[in-house]
């Protein structure tokens, strides 16, 4: 292998590259110089083998001569590509210069016809051949098939880097192979908007256009609506997000309008749409605006989704936590009643205990039981001790639940439930809940068989 991907994490030099191309080169793997490389990295990365050495000497005549070559013989073992030994770092060629065993004064700079030559014996010593027009349909294959599911033109460029040095090729200028990855991202992108947007019918269209018309218009959904953060789970956020994901649902579906799509370009074009205004939607051809609004539109419909099961999960917790913190409430409320009780009892063991006349005996408890306000009353508050003397805090949900009732049926039936195994007995207990929304009574009715 000539250059290893996993190795390609250098410096872009600010003097070969304009501000622009630094921004786009540090995204990618394409290869470059570290300025100030490690004493361990010049060792194990630049010294040359015995085998290299002999190949300088047979290739080169004269100590100006021999550095130069070997100094372009790293530089492209370490990059892939020629560059000028004026944009070798200088730790890079010191190390070279005492390898050889040269002064400070012997020059690395080879001369244009030099240079030349030099870089067509290295091609055949690497067996590496030029970038050429060859090279270049090569790497347009894969960029467009890579192009079908990654957006990002790094991600394309990265991909032609890894062909490329696969089938030992020379690497291009970045400037080369950025152009041609931006290029062919632009025919596959042109090509998914005008198949998406031929799959549209009118109703879709018209959806679509309105969602960037002025706040003050009528519309089911707007950008900004698309755009907005989810909030806290409260009532009124559970509301606004339950208006919400109707109003991005009477779309219908954006996914199976996006199935010529990789999810991956979806999330992509999505991040593009939310990142712009009203008025640059305005400045993109129709295809592109609205394949983009679509993907907007979708990654909300899944995101606002995605928050109302959140809320509805969270709304549950808190209400189970606040019937648990009643419970506790309760009991601590009713410990005097229930060392009331537990008197009681000890004045019925007491008295049973001081006589063996089971006639006197009824007679006492019966005593004992009226001066407390009679069996009745006392029975009562053994019931209501002993519903609240347990874990069960279930009881006790309704009145944390039922303020959020409609609404967490309807968000229940706004969303499309589905068993992840083929056990159906929790969708048939949904199912049964359901059709029990507007009953009114104490008990349901059987119908629903519970697993055991």
């Amino acid at each position: 292998m000539l250059i290893s991907l996993s190795r390609l994490v250098e410096t872009p030099h600010k003097h070969l590259f304009g501000g622009h191309q630094i921004t786009a080169i540090e995204r990618t793997a394409y290869p470059q110089f570290k300025q100030s490389p490690t004493v361990k990295e010049l060792a194990e990365l630049y010294t040359p083998t015995p085998a290299e050495i002999q190949f300088i000497n047979a290739k080169a005549h004269g100590n100006s001569s021999r550095l130069s070559l070997l100094v372009m013989l790293k530089a492209f073992q370490r990059l892939g590509y020629f560059l000028h030994p004026d944009f070798v770092p200088q730790p890079i060629i010191d190390h070279l210069r005492s390898v050889l065993k040269l002064s400070a004064k012997v020059s690395a700079i080879p001369s244009l016809r030099s240079r030349r030559r030099y870089t067509e014996a290295i091609r055949v010593y690497l067996d590496v051949k030029p970038y050429d027009n060859i090279a270049q349909q090569l790497v347009a294959q894969v960029m467009t098939v890579a192009a079908s599911v990654k957006d990002h033109p790094a991600d394309l460029i990265n991909v032609a880097i890894e062909e490329l040095v696969k089938e030992r090729y020379e690497l291009p200028a970045f400037s080369t192979i950025d152009r041609l990855a931006k290029n062919i991202r632009s025919i596959t992108n042109t090509r998914l908007f005008q198949r998406v947007c031929a799959g549209l019918s009118q109703i879709e269209q018209a959806y679509l256009d309105r969602l960037i018309l002025s706040e003050s218009q009528e519309s089911v959904a707007t950008l900004n609506l698309l755009k907005s953060p989810p909030k806290s789970a409260t009532l009124s956020h559970m509301q606004e997000l339950q208006a919400k994901f109707n109003q991005l649902m009477s779309f219908g579906d954006a996914q199976r309008l996006l199935s010529c799509i990789s999810i991956g370009k979806v999330k992509s074009f999505a991040a593009q749409a939310k990142a712009l205004d009203i008025s640059e939607f305005q400045d993109i051809k129709l295809p592109k605006r609205r394949t983009l609004l679509l993907c907007l539109l979708y990654q909300a419909q899944v995101k606002t989704r995605d928050h109302l099961v959140e809320m509805f999960l969270k709304r549950m917790q808190t209400i189970h936590n606040k019937a648990k913190i009643k419970l506790v409430e309760l009991r601590e409320l009713h410990l005097t009643q229930t060392r009331d009780l537990l008197g009681v009892l000890a004045e019925i063991l007491s008295v049973s205990s001081a006589s063996s006349d089971n006639a006197v005996l009824g007679e006492q408890v019966q005593s004992v039981l009226t001066g407390h306000c009679g069996s009745q009353l006392l029975l009562e508050q053994c019931e209501e001790i002993t519903a609240y003397n347990s874990d069960n805090h279930l009881p006790l949900l309704w009145k944390f639940y039922a303020h959020y009732r409609k609404l967490l049926f309807g968000l229940v039936r706004s969303l499309e439930i589905r068993s992840t195994t083929q056990d159906q007995s929790l969708m048939s207990a949904l199912t049964f809940m359901l059709e029990q929304e507007h009953r009114r009574g104490k008990y349901l009715p059987v119908g629903i068989d519970y697993p055991c």
